[in-house]
C-alpha cells in the first residue's frame, strides 16, 4: 500500500500511514471520523440521489449529455448496475480472503 505523510485526524495525531490496511483499517478510524463519513452517506442516499429511484436514472446524464433513446439508456443503466454488483462481489471476495488468513496476489501480504 502507498504511504501518504497527511493526517488522518491531527486532532488524534493519527497519520494516514499509521491505518493499517485491509479491514482493520476501518478500526482505526476515529468515532467522529466514521459518523461524518456516514452523515456524508446519508446524505447522498435521502437528499442528492434517493435510493427509491430504482431504475439508476438521476437525471444527470451520461458525463452531461442526457441519452434520448431509451433502448440506449436502459442498456446503459443497466450495464451500470451490473458492473456495480461485479464491483461489490470482487471487494468481497478481497475481503474474505482476508479473513481467511491467506495473501491477496493483487494486493500482497496483509
Amino acid at each position: 500500500h502507498g504511504n501518504t505523510s497527511g493526517y488522518l485526524s491531527p486532532s488524534a495525531n493519527l497519520k494516514f500511514s499509521d491505518v493499517p490496511t485491509g479491514i482493520d483499517g476501518i478500526r482505526a478510524i476515529p468515532t467522529a471520523g466514521l459518523a461524518q463519513i456516514l452523515a456524508f452517506f446519508a446524505l447522498v442516499e435521502l437528499a442528492w440521489m434517493p435510493a427509491s429511484k430504482y431504475d439508476g436514472d438521476y437525471g444527470v446524464g451520461y458525463f452531461g449529455n442526457d441519452i434520448l433513446d431509451p433502448e440506449e439508456k436502459a442498456r446503459k443503466l443497466n450495464v451500470e448496475l451490473n458492473n456495480g454488483r461485479a464491483a461489490m462481489f470482487g471487494i468481497l471476495g478481497l475481503m474474505m480472503h482476508e479473513q481467511l488468513g491467506g495473501s491477496i496476489p493483487i494486493v500482497g501480504q496483509m
